[in-house]
């Protein structure tokens, strides 16, 4: 494990002499710690408000005398996400900056950032940490941000503080991801949560680009009024993608260096489909459990019907192997119309010169659906505290306060500025962001599915190879995942 650089007291105080930024509390710098002033906070509260983002509800008489908050990280997101040493004029890495500065002058702490190995590759080593941390009570990490889809296995085994338990969090409020907490609150508890504090919930968003110009080349109809007008369907995107495969290097072999009409980036974006055709994996009981598995129903198995239809038996479609995956490259080269992707990938496209690109959500199922569906790609990072931390008030604190700052500070840096302004190329790719952004679900079926057979990996597996049918393999998966989800929940149940 890699302990990096710690943002002192003593650096903030020079920082601050320098740096201006916008925080809920004001005063002078001592050691980290924080005096309050009203005037300065009500000024910043006004300004707030005005500006579109909300205050917080954490005051201004905040002050955890300079303690040392150690917060542990994913090695992967720990400099794009977490910390950074220095202003460099880069927006997003400056808000960053800014951000943590903010929450050490308002809670009076000093932040300490760990990291560790801790993607899907290597889960293994950060819960593993947190494991062996509360299991020796020696209460190491007050604060983890752990892969979303890792962190129920530590709930489950009983090692994390129920965030509805402590004071200062405030789940109502919208640098929380709303949706994602209804889904993972069971029985009034919640151990784990996400939203602004994660850049990821943004940056893997899922959405599908599309070559302007090859567009207009196949006569397409304004994709952006198909879109805002609630008409953009699966039925539509096969049709325009029928009959645009072309072997552009003659050898009879479909590869990365051909045409194609549709293409997928990463398989893992297949399971997008899910949220995008609302597609149910559990069902909760008048009691608020999610106690039933609904993933065979008819719309599901229809669906599946489509997808694998798309994916084993369509030559204009394409998805990247596990090992090679060209795609993104063969987009760039102007040989794919459309292509799956998240919204961090405009920082890739953004360099083309010989083609316009737009942004648009993956398709409904069907035109009556009521909305579309947003996947957020499993690799955000979700948080909790684990149950031996020194000071539980204090990491539900800090927490809150650095989901606040973030809200203000990090995601209007990231999301306006640079996603939508020096990523995108157009206004209308910039008012579709808005769309997928509000158009986001969550689901307690993806989220603990780890627990209960897979199901989103199961549905994606099944898609990449010519399957038999969906019914033939949930007749075979349904009685073993219903006993582990019927395990899970009373496990839920029982913990105190």
């Amino acid at each position: 494990m890699k302990n990096n650089i710690r943002i002192t007291a003593l650096l903030t105080a020079l920082l601050l002499l320098t740096v201006s930024f916008a925080a809920c509390s004001g005063g002078d710098n001592n050691e980290g710690a924080v005096s309050a002033d009203t005037s300065s906070a009500a000024e910043t509260t006004a300004e707030e408000t005005t500006g579109g983002y909300l205050p917080d509800g954490l005051g201004s008489d905040i002050d955890f005398g300079s303690a040392k908050v150690t917060i542990l990280v994913r090695t992967d997101v720990y400099d794009t996400e977490f910390y950074v040493p220095e202003e460099s004029g880069e927006v997003v890495d400056d808000a960053i900056f800014n951000r943590n500065l903010a929450v050490e002058e308002r809670m009076g702490v000093v932040l300490e950032y760990l990291h560790t190995e801790g993607d899907a590759n290597h889960s293994g080593v950060l819960t593993g940490a947190i494991r062996n941390s509360v299991l020796a009570a020696d209460g190491a990490y007050d604060i983890a941000a752990v892969l979303s889809n890792q962190l129920p296995k530590l709930a489950l085994e009983g090692l994390l503080l129920n965030l509805n338990d402590l004071p200062y969090l405030d789940f109502e409020k919208p640098w929380w991801a709303n949706g994602l907490i209804d889904e993972l609150a069971v029985g009034g508890r919640l151990y784990f949560a996400s939203g602004d504090a994660s850049l990821g919930v943004i940056r893997d968003m899922m959405c599908i680009f599309f070559n302007k110009q090859t567009a207009e080349e196949y006569a397409l109809p304004d994709l952006y009024e198909l879109v805002s007008s609630g008409k953009w369907t699966f039925d539509l995107l096969m049709k325009y993608i029928k009959g645009t495969y072309r072997d552009l290097d003659g050898d009879g072999v479909r590869s990365g260096t051909d045409a194609y009409g549709y293409a997928f980036g990463d398989p893992n974006q297949i399971y997008g489909y899910i949220e995008a055709f609302d597609l149910r994996i559990v069902e909760r009981d008048a009691e608020g459990y999610p106690s039933k598995l609904v993933f065979g129903s008819e719309r599901v198995t229809d669906a599946h019907a489509l997808l694998i239809e798309m994916t084993t038996n369509n030559p204009d479609f394409s998805v990247d192997s596990w090992n090679t995956r060209p795609y993104m490259d063969t987009f760039r080269e102007g040989k794919i119309l459309f292509i799956n992707g998240q919204f961090k990938d405009t920082s890739m496209y953004r360099e083309i010169e010989s083609f316009d690109f737009g942004v648009i959500p993956m398709p409904k199922l069907e035109e009556s659906q009521e909305e579309y569906g947003t996947c957020v790609r499993a690799t955000y990072s979700s948080f909790c505290v684990p149950k031996t931390a020194k000071d539980p008030d204090m990491a539900a604190a800090v927490l809150e306060c650095c989901a606040s700052e973030s809200y203000r500070k990090v995601s209007p840096a990231y999301y306006e500025t640079a996603l939508k302004v020096k990523y995108s190329r157009d206004d209308e790719s910039a008012k579709v962001f808005d769309l997928i952004k509000e158009s986001v679900k969550f689901s307690f079926g993806i989220s603990f599915g780890y627990s209960f057979g897979d199901p989103q990996n199961s549905f994606k597996g099944t898609l990449m190879i010519d399957y038999k049918g969906w019914q033939s393999f949930y007749a075979s998966w349904e009685p073993s995942a219903s006993i582990k989800l019927a395990q899970t929940v009373e496990t839920l149940r029982s913990l105190n």
